[in-house]
Formats: structure tokens, C-alpha cells, sequence
């Protein structure tokens, strides 16, 4: 994507990744509903894997999808965005190195927590996948079984309370900013696996 005279573009940032703005030190812009309207923008910042139906209703605009599933995903998306010379170029490199530095630390902090219990997952999705991946766990089909909340509508996994081996993440909690729900997703993995083992042992114990 190559964007010109971007001093007098129209940018449309969606509020899930309104945090964006304050990431790459953008203040001309605003928010929008690109998904279910058309909108005067130049520019539309949306989340990954809806850009095909955002350009149906807004042909005329250039689409930037938002990768975020881990800190990586939105290290890169950074990267990408500064491409587009647009916000402010410093703002954008203390952005990653905020964000290199919030990764390196919940790694961390997964090694630690998590480094005596020998678990292996089996995340259900690409998305869950990448997180547990960054996390350095191992994966296997015979696993504790990874599940988006989202996933839930079309599966029985919710219900199976037979089901121990069965971990529901929260992936998209609104009452938290961009950075912060990228956090969380990690953090109840670190919890959920622990939880999950105290729950083994005390019944192994019995």
C-alpha cells in the first residue's frame, strides 16, 4: 500500500483500535463503523480479516488491517503503519520499543510460572495458536484443549463439564485498550494452565 499527501488524508480508525491512534501519534482522525456503513475516509484502519467486506462498502478507500493477536502481531503492525508515513515517526519507535519490552516480560514471566509443570496445549485455532506459540508451550492433539469464547457459538466445549482438559479464553475484552487485551490474553493462559495443574495434582493426590 502506498499512501501520498498523507497531511491532507481522511483517516478512519474503528474503536476497537482507537489506542492505535495514541500508538503512532495520530490526532487527525476519527472514528468510524466501516463494517456496516460507508464513511468519508481516505484511509481506514480496521482489524485483520474483514477488508473484503469493508471495501464493499467502501470502494474508494485505502484499507490498513491491524494484526494483534500477540505483541509481535502489533509490533509489525507498527512497523507497517510507519511505511505509511503517517503519525509521527518517533512516536511510532518508542511504541515498539514499549511494546518489545512488555513482550520480553510476560515471556518472562511465562517461563517462570510455568517452566515446572511439563503441560502441553492444543490450541483450536490459528489465532489461539500463535499466542501459545509465543508463549514457547508445547503443543499436542492430546493437550489441554485451547478455546476462543468466540468458538463457543458452534461448539459444545462451553456445556462439557465432563471436560477438564478444556481452557475458554477470553480473546476480546472490551472493558480493556488494545495493549491491555493483548496482555490479558496471555496472562489467563499463564493462570488457566496453572489452575489447570493445581486441579490435576490435587486429584492425583486423592
Amino acid at each position: 500500500m502506498e499512501i501520498n499527501d498523507s497531511g491532507n488524508m481522511k483517516i478512519g480508525i474503528t474503536k476497537m483500535y482507537e489506542e492505535i491512534s495514541e500508538l503512532i501519534g495520530l490526532k487527525d482522525y476519527k472514528i468510524v463503523n466501516p463494517y456496516n456503513e460507508k464513511v468519508d475516509c481516505d484511509l481506514l484502519i480496521i482489524s485483520k480479516g474483514y477488508k473484503d467486506k469493508v471495501k464493499r462498502l467502501n470502494p474508494n478507500s485505502e484499507i490498513f488491517e491491524v494484526k494483534s493477536a500477540t505483541f509481535r502481531d502489533l509490533i509489525e503492525t507498527l512497523e507497517d503503519i510507519k511505511k505509511l508515513k503517517i503519525g509521527d515517526e518517533n512516536k511510532i519507535n518508542y511504541s515498539i520499543k514499549l511494546l518489545k519490552y512488555k513482550e520480553k516480560k510476560i515471556k518472562e514471566l511465562a517461563k517462570n510460572l510455568l517452566k515446572d509443570l511439563n503441560v502441553e496445549v492444543n490450541p483450536i485455532t490459528e489465532f489461539v495458536k500463535k499466542i501459545v506459540e509465543d508463549l514457547n508451550l508445547k503443543i499436542s492433539e492430546n493437550g489441554v484443549l485451547i478455546v476462543p469464547d468466540y468458538f463457543l457459538k458452534n461448539q459444545n466445549y462451553k456445556n462439557n463439564k465432563n471436560n477438564a482438559k478444556v481452557i475458554i479464553l477470553k480473546t476480546h475484552n472490551y472493558n480493556l485498550r488494545l495493549i491491555e487485551r493483548i496482555e490479558d490474553r496471555y496472562l489467563q493462559i499463564i493462570q488457566k494452565l496453572r489452575d489447570f495443574h493445581e486441579r490435576t495434582y490435587q486429584r492425583r493426590s486423592k
